[in-house]
């Protein structure tokens, strides 16, 4: 009888595992939460409840490419709403973080850094007149190419743009293409100012979904530009509220549906799909 329970013992041993998960966690109000256990997480896989053994913030420093539409079709609403927007997404940086920022009105061009001085970013914004067409998928590939992350760095780019005219270069197909094995993450907000064709709407569309979409990131519509600074705003719980939940299961489970639950008041849990690179997937 003991030699039995003990075959069932080990036979139930070599059938078990580990899954790990990314999910990203916020309150009410969009900011990351900070200080998860794993008594206060639950994992639902397949509508059992798993034993979760471990819960890991990503506190890995940040290595950021900020991109900010100074096209004609922004007009005054760049200095009205977007650049104090944009300004407060760099105040809640993490600390030890470091961004550039680029404009991509009539051409992308790199304005400030890298730095981790928030202040830089804001008085150079304040300087820049709103000009031309917008470039900002151009802009993605630019960036991405010289934003180069250390070890142990999370390399992140976000963009900010209009749904003007796009004056971009590339197809939308090379720019997800070229730019989406640049950073670990993309997240973006557009904004409904200026009056691009159906093409242009497609690209900016398909482009800043696809590469939202496959890094896991957020891609934040918004009717009115003064809804920017509160898109801005989700995207930094976003980015700073990821982890790494890891937690006992069967193995040679063929499909895993998965749902994350945090017992804190108006906790909200998005759950990251796993990281696409290729461009067709």
């Amino acid at each position: 009888m003991i030699e039995l329970l003990l075959a069932l013992s080990l036979s139930a041993a070599a059938q078990a595992e580990l899954q790990t998960v990314e999910v990203a966690v916020t309150d009410a109000s969009g900011a990351a939460l900070s200080g998860l256990v794993p008594e206060e997480v639950v994992v639902i896989e397949n509508g059992v409840a798993r034993d979760v053994s471990r819960v890991e913030r990503d506190d890995r420093q940040l290595r950021l490419a900020v991109l900010v539409d100074s096209s004609q079709a922004v007009g005054t609403a760049f200095r009205m709403r977007v650049v104090d927007a944009v300004a407060g997404f760099l105040e809640r940086l993490p600390a030890g973080s470091h961004y550039t920022l680029w404009v991509t009105g009539d051409r992308p061009e790199k304005r400030v850094g890298p730095t981790d001085d928030p202040g830089l970013g804001l008085r150079s914004l304040q300087r820049v007149a709103p000009q031309g067409g917008n470039t900002v998928l151009d802009g993605l590939v630019y960036a991405t190419r010289e934003l180069k992350a250390a070890e142990g760095e999370r390399s992140v780019v976000v963009a900010v743009t209009s749904a003007g005219i796009e004056f971009s270069n590339r197809d939308r197909f090379q720019v997800v293409d070229q730019a989406l094995p640049g950073a670990d993450l993309f997240e973006a907000v557009q904004f409904d100012e200026g009056e691009a064709d159906q093409d242009m709407q497609i690209s900016y569309g398909y482009v800043l979904d696809a590469v939202t979409k496959r890094s896991g990131g957020l891609f934040e519509r918004v009717v009115s530009v003064m809804a920017v600074d509160g898109a801005l705003r989700r995207i930094s719980g976003d980015i700073a509220g990821r982890y790494r939940i890891s937690y006992a299961t069967l193995a040679d489970i063929e499909k895993r549906e998965i749902e994350v639950q945090v017992a804190r008041p108006g906790a909200k849990v998005r759950l990251i799909p796993p990281r696409e690179t290729a461009a067709g997937s």
